[in-house]
């Protein structure tokens, strides 16, 4: 699976593959079953179709390891129109953002305003209205070498009092150690299990150990001293065990529903997710929304092999 799952991560990568795809089509099949529109409007109308059915959005635009100023601008234009848009909607205004599509790639202190501007937006959208404990900004967590960026940058938002989340790994080493540090300041964790393929210098590369470690930080994330700082926390997982597991730490501890979520990405274990609504779980979806598709579209294809019949088909037409 990891040579797999390398595989597409450098198809992601190839430039010229991938405007070769994004102008073959408007929309093709493959971005049409990950992505939740091509505009603000489209992504509005995903969210408000989303919510009628139970579930909540995090929307996050497409485009990451940014170096062009231009489209660094345009990304954050979109993410603050996103969540006026939301805000007008009364939807929760949950937005993820990538360190590197805010600036990171070209200055860190450009990183840090636009990520400020995003929360501060958020939150002031939210003050003449119900908040909810869904209103984040969510950072997205890259590659090891943005992590530590990307954990000082959610402790600032944090000190400033803004509304920020971040996501955390459960693959890499370091994780315990960051999720401990987060919970003793209460705030807001997606806990996912891999985004990107590191190697056994830094991350587990065995799945029945990235399970077991899972398991291991979503029971700190239930523990009585979690809940007693006022942690909010969000499981990204598509593995049913692993949810069965998690819903049995949170009864045995005391949560009750709502009081935590699961997340899922959009287009993604669709019966799994109707599962969980059926059964009064909160859900949110990732919903990526833009037309810098293909990347986003292909690491879905390395994580699971079942999603290749649509790369297929967006390529050669089968």
């Amino acid at each position: 699976m990891r040579l797999w799952q390398l595989g597409m991560i450098a198809l992601a990568r190839q430039g010229s593959l991938k405007r070769f795809m994004q102008s073959r089509a408007a929309m093709s099949e493959l971005a049409g079953r990950f992505v939740g529109g091509r505009d603000v409007a489209e992504a509005a109308e995903t969210s408000l179709r989303l919510r009628s059915k139970g579930y909540s959005a995090s929307l996050y635009y497409l485009g990451e390891y940014v170096k062009d100023v231009a489209v660094i601008k345009r990304s954050v234009a979109e993410l603050l129109a996103i969540t006026g848009k939301l805000a007008e909607l009364r939807l929760e205004t949950h937005i993820s953002v990538e360190p590197t599509q805010s600036g990171h790639q070209v200055d860190e202190e450009m990183c840090r305003d636009n990520a400020r501007i995003l929360a501060q937006e958020i939150k002031r959208v939210r003050a003449g209205a119900t908040a909810t404990s869904g209103d984040f900004l969510m950072l997205d967590m890259e590659d090891s070498s943005v992590t530590t960026a990307t954990i000082a940058l959610y402790e600032l938002l944090r000190r400033e009092s803004l509304p920020a989340a971040v996501t955390l790994q459960a693959y890499l080493f370091r994780s315990e150690d960051d999720l401990k540090r987060t919970l003793q300041n209460g705030g807001a964790v997606r806990l996912v299990k891999e985004a990107f393929a590191e190697n056994h210098a830094i991350a587990f590369t065995r799945r029945s150990e990235i399970d077991r470690n899972y398991l291991r930080l979503a029971r700190l994330m239930l523990s009585g001293e979690a809940r007693g700082a006022g942690f909010y926390p969000s499981f990204a997982t598509h593995d049913a065990g692993l949810i069965d597991e998690v819903v049995k730490t949170a009864n045995r501890e005391g949560w009750k529903q709502g009081e935590y979520e699961f997340e899922m990405l959009y287009g993604v274990r669709q019966d799994l997710q109707e599962t969980l609504i059926q059964s009064g779980q909160r859900l949110r979806l990732y919903v990526p929304f833009g037309r810098d598709w293909w990347p986003y579209a292909v690491r879905r294809v390395g994580e699971s092999r079942r999603n290749v019949r649509f790369l297929l088909k967006a390529v050669v037409g089968v």
